[in-house]
This record gives C-alpha cells, sequence and structure tokens, in this order.
C-alpha cells in the first residue's frame, strides 16, 4: 500500500507541470467566454482591461510585498525598462486583444492564444535567441509544429463552415434576448478582429522575450509583472 501511494505521489509530481498546463488552457477559454459576454452586453473593452489589471493588481500585491523584501532595489533605470515591458505585453496586448473579442468569437480566441508559442518561436529565432536544427527531429517538430498553428488561425479566420444544427438550444419562437451573445459579423470584420487578435499575440510574445532580460537583471517575477 505505501509504496502504491509512493507510485501515484511520484506520478503526479512527474506530469504536475502539463495538469498546470492544462489548468491555464482551461482558465484561458473561461476567460475569453467571460469576456466576450461582457463585451457583447456592452461594456466598454479598455473599461474592461482596466478592471481587469486592477483585480490583478490586488490579488498579487501581497506576493510582490514579501517578494520586495528579499529581492535588490528597484532603480529607475530598471523601472524604467519594467514599464516599457509592461506596456508592450500587458497594455497593448490586453487592449487588442479585447477590442479583437469585440469582432470574433470566444471559440477564435481562445483557439487564437495557442499560436503564442509558435510567434514567440519564431521571434526568438529571428532575434537568435533560440538556434534551431533542421537536421534534429525536435527542430523540425518546432518548426512544422509553428507552420500549423498559424495555418489553423488563418483558417479559423478566413473559413467558416455551416452552422451545426445539434448546437442549436432555443426554438425559433424563444425572446431574442436568449441569443443576446450570439452576435453575426460581416467578413470585413472577421478579418479585422483576426488581424487584431494576431498583433495582440504577436506583443504578447514579445513580452516574453523582453522578460527574460529583465528577469536576468530583476529577478523578483511579482513586481516585474
Amino acid at each position: 500500500m505505501k509504496s502504491f501511494l509512493l507510485w501515484r505521489v511520484a506520478i503526479v509530481e512527474k506530469n504536475r507541470p502539463y495538469v498546470a498546463m492544462l489548468f491555464i488552457q482551461f482558465v484561458y477559454a473561461g476567460m475569453a467566454l467571460l469576456s466576450k459576454a461582457a463585451i457583447s452586453k456592452g461594456m466598454s473593452p479598455y473599461v474592461f482591461v482596466v478592471y481587469r489589471q486592477a483585480l490583478a493588481s490586488v490579488a498579487l500585491s501581497p506576493f510582490a510585498f514579501f517578494d520586495s523584501k528579499q529581492s535588490a532595489p528597484l532603480s529607475c533605470n530598471m523601472l524604467c525598462k519594467l514599464f516599457l515591458v509592461s506596456l508592450v505585453g500587458l497594455t497593448a496586448s490586453s487592449n487588442l486583444y479585447y477590442v479583437s473579442i469585440n469582432y470574433t468569437t470566444a471559440t477564435f480566441a481562445a483557439a487564437a492564444t495557442n499560436t503564442v508559442p509558435a510567434i514567440t518561436f519564431i521571434m526568438a529565432v529571428l532575434i537568435r535567441m533560440e538556434s534551431i536544427s533542421i537536421k534534429r527531429v525536435h527542430g523540425l517538430a518546432k518548426i512544422l509544429g509553428s507552420v500549423l498553428s498559424l495555418a489553423g488561425e488563418i483558417t479559423f479566420a478566413l473559413v467558416k463552415g455551416p452552422h451545426l444544427g445539434f448546437m442549436k438550444w432555443y426554438h425559433e419562437n424563444q425572446n431574442h434576448s436568449s441569443h443576446s451573445l450570439t452576435i453575426v459579423h460581416s467578413k470585413g470584420d472577421t478579418i479585422r478582429g483576426s488581424l487584431l487578435m494576431l498583433s495582440a499575440n504577436t506583443a504578447w510574445s514579445l513580452w516574453f522575450i523582453l522578460q527574460v532580460g529583465t528577469s536576468l537583471l530583476f529577478p523578483s517575477y511579482y513586481i516585474s509583472i
């Protein structure tokens, strides 16, 4: 019995990163649904970003307070760098994301988030932060995964399939308010939203790359984010 429990603990410890990754994906999907619902009800995307960042600041401030006692002093130069990094990765990315979700759907927003690793990889290769070898299997896998990820988003943005009949939960004679979150956009709005989403993911990817430099100079994660 004891060996079985140890084996289960070992399995959990080994797969903890994958479980955390799946949990984060569920959080992203839920956030996309909630934000789409709020913006479809009339909330401004910019106001939503302010509320989101304010709530995040309140939630992380206790961790940042205790972390500041163990970190190095924050210089004016480092403060300016952190401001610029946050301006790209949080302010620009969040505003572009929630403006774009006003023209697209929550499903597209959740799916488009998966292009962030591919964009980050491409940018890291271009600035020679990461090397790649096409002669190795993992190098080819990274290239193929990045191409498929971006191709999937382009297909998602340009191709609109037929409606699924079994997903029609409401009768035709029901109140139109039941469909308040189902907003039909034109082709131009869909493309505009897709381009804005791509810009948001690019800014998000750039934030990851810039954080590498700032984390080496100021390794206090709760303050730097």
